[in-house]
């Protein structure tokens, strides 16, 4: 009689369990609004290895993103949640983004059996605005949907949440330029967390 009480129990409680596990796996650290596609990948990262943090990414992307004819085509924000400091520079990130997009096209034409024997190899070029923010370019290749080459402007935010020691670098993408409405959205993407 007992036994036949708990079973049912158990069961409950693992189900409630599962739901938990699933609204985990769908938290982003990055507010957009609902119908900006969200990942979630944790570091080191698959096809950039060699960019040698702890952490998490956290990506957001923009409902055209991939779509070429939308203005908001390869346009997203991400950010780098991490447990040390990135020690950021501009040579830094020029290095680090040719890792990441070089290791992302590799990625994505291995799975679609695309040689990539002819594909460039990116190049970024960054600037310091001031002691917080970077702006630059990234030269790349568009592997998902134009198999084209990309030219993406970039804006780059740090910040240090002292309350929880963590490290925050959030990076705004869009091949638009930087006066074009989309980088009014992707300005409105900011990082879900109370740090002074």
């Amino acid at each position: 009689m007992i036994f036949s009480k708990t079973i049912p129990f158990f069961i409950i409680i693992l189900l409630v369990c599962i739901q938990c596990k699933k609204e985990d796996a769908s938290i982003n650290l990055l507010s957009a609004p609902d119908n900006w596609r969200k990942e979630t990948i944790e570091f080191p990262l698959s096809f950039a290895p060699s960019i040698n943090y702890k952490g998490t990414e956290y990506v957001r992307f923009s409902p055209g993103w991939g779509e070429h004819d939308s203005k908001e085509y390869f346009s997203n924000a991400f950010l780098w949640y991490l447990d040390e400091d990135p020690k950021l520079s501009t040579t830094t990130l020029e290095s680090e983004l040719e890792i990441y997009f070089n290791g992302l096209i590799q990625s994505v034409s291995e799975v679609n059996s695309q040689s990539i024997d002819n594909i460039p190899k990116a190049k970024a070029f960054f600037e310091k605005i001031d002691d917080k923010s970077y702006a630059g370019k990234i030269l790349t290749y568009d592997a998902f949907i134009t198999k084209k080459e990309v030219n993406l402007n970039v804006v780059v935010s740090y910040k240090t949440c002292e309350e929880i020691d963590k490290y925050l670098v959030i990076f705004r993408i869009s091949p638009q330029q930087i006066d074009h409405p989309v980088w009014k959205k992707l300005n409105e993407v900011q990082v879900d967390l109370d740090c002074i």
